[in-house]
Formats: structure tokens, sequence, C-alpha cells
């Protein structure tokens, strides 16, 4: 009877200590932020918890803006049946260029891609050229609306180039 007793207070002691190293890993885990790496290089703004990103790279020489619809990791293209995504450009204006500041709308428009088989209306990249970007290197900017495998996302705010996340 003592070996039993013995075994099963060894076993609740155990089982003790486990939840608590699983306690102390959570809480350690919680502890740190979450990063993604932009696979174009660009900057991640996170649509929804982590639901999904678009990633945009900017050519300021060009003027171009490219964006990439990815999964909740950053790391897969994902499809969307947008022909463009709308982007509210708030740019502060250098001195000596006209008013302190300067907000217009971007479209991004879908992006054909023969290799990968996507089209206009299926897709996971867009694009815009604009005269407005040249020179630009930070923004402050809002995503009209965006909707990705069924969920919509509206007025989503963020930093060029720091992103939301």
């Amino acid at each position: 009877m003592k070996i039993i007793i013995a075994a099963f207070l060894a076993l609740v002691l155990s089982v003790s200590a486990l939840r608590a190293a699983d306690q102390a890993r959570d809480a350690h885990d919680h502890g740190h932020q979450h990063e993604h790496t932009a696979p174009h290089g660009g900057t991640l703004v996170v649509l929804g918890e982590e639901f999904a990103h678009l990633e945009l790279v900017l050519d300021p020489g060009a003027g171009s803006l490219t964006g990439y619809i990815l999964d909740g990791e950053a790391e897969n293209a994902v499809r969307i049946g947008q022909e463009y995504i709308e982007i509210i450009i708030d740019e502060s204006v250098p001195p000596g260029r006209g008013a302190e500041r300067s907000e217009y709308a971007l479209t991004l428009k879908a992006v054909s891609n023969v290799l990968t088989g996507e089209t206009a209306g299926d897709t996971s990249e867009f694009a815009v050229q604009s005269d407005k970007l040249k020179g630009v290197r930070k923004f402050d900017a809002v995503i009209s609306a965006v909707n990705i495998k069924g969920q919509t996302f509206r007025n989503v705010g963020f930093r060029f180039p720091e992103g939301n996340e």
C-alpha cells in the first residue's frame, strides 16, 4: 500500500512540474514580438489578427508601388478576386514643394502573370506607377478595402516604410 501511495505522489508531483514548465514557457513566449520577413524586401501591413498581409514594395526612382497579398505568416502568395486595391497616401511634402501635406489616392491594379497563371480577378500581385511617388521615401497611408478569403478589411492604416506590425 505504501508503494502505491508513493507512486501516486510521484505521479502528481511530475504532472505539477510539467504544468509549471508549460506555463513558464507560455509566459516567456508571450513576451516576444511575433515578426515576419517580407519575401520581396518590402513593407508588411498586417490585415486582421495575422489573418493575412499586404507587402508593399516602393521604387521611388520609377514612382512605382507593387503590392503582394500574402498569408498570415507572410510566406505564401494568396490570390484574391479584386481587380484593384485603393490606397490613400498622406505624404509629408519637403519644403519648397508647395503645401505642408499632400493627400491622394492610388489605385493598384491587378497584375497578370503567365508563369503563375494569375490573371486580373485571380491574382496576388497589384501595381501602380505614379509620378507623385517619384522621390517619395515615407508616407502615412490607408488601404480603403481588401477582401481576402471572404473577409473584408477596411480603412487599414499604416506608415511606410514601418508597416503596422
